[in-house]
């Protein structure tokens, strides 16, 4: 393991895969043995039973992580309010330096509200929209109300279904949500920036 780590000593992004067999509090510890994980700048988390509860411990013992990709979020504990008074997502939430988020699976409303609470220096997010949340994400995340998304300034759509680009519109300007706003189709992938 040693020699791993002399041999790649400027390894800033680490890629967990599927099933990860290692107990709940050890898994940070494990990889500290494979490879200084202060050092780590960008996580990719391709597991689909990877909870939430194991990515606030992962996150707390790696403070420089700036960019963060999710196949979903799993949450065993539904009360959002109780989470967010859990020591660990206190730490996690005002030592961490997210800026940048991507998550693969659909999820919902509570979910993107419970992560903006974690990431609350978020600037790029970029989520799969569900037809059930089309307007209620976005309307969220544009809201100028919201003081944990105050550095968010592009949204993008992974899977652009249902004619986003007119729906998107009609919300923005309906609402007055933006006041100067882009909306682009770029490689399959609908970006909105403000």
């Amino acid at each position: 393991m040693k020699q791993f780590v002399k041999d790649f000593p400027n390894v800033t992004e680490l890629t967990l895969l599927e099933y990860i067999d290692a107990p709940r509090d050890s898994l940070a510890n494990s990889l500290n043995r494979i490879i200084p994980v202060r050092q780590l700048t960008k996580l990719n988390i391709d597991c689909p039973h990877f909870s939430f509860q194991r990515l606030m411990k992962l996150l707390s013992l790696t403070p420089n992580i700036h960019t963060l990709k999710l196949d979903s979020i799993l949450l065993y504990q539904t009360d959002s309010l109780l989470m967010q008074q859990n020591k660990t997502f206190q730490f996690v939430s005002k030592t961490n330096t997210i800026t940048n988020v991507t998550i693969e699976q659909e999820c919902t409303l509570a979910k993107i509200q419970l992560l903006t609470k974690l990431f609350p220096r978020l600037e790029h997010l970029t989520i799969n929209l569900s037809k059930e949340h089309l307007e209620s994400i976005p309307r969220f995340l544009l809201s100028k109300t919201s003081n944990n998304i105050r550095y968010l300034s592009l949204l993008c759509i992974s899977e652009p279904r249902f004619n986003l680009i007119g729906k998107f519109r009609i919300l923005i300007d309906s609402e007055n949500l933006l006041d100067n706003y882009t909306l682009k189709v770029i490689n399959q992938k609908l970006y909105l920036w403000w």
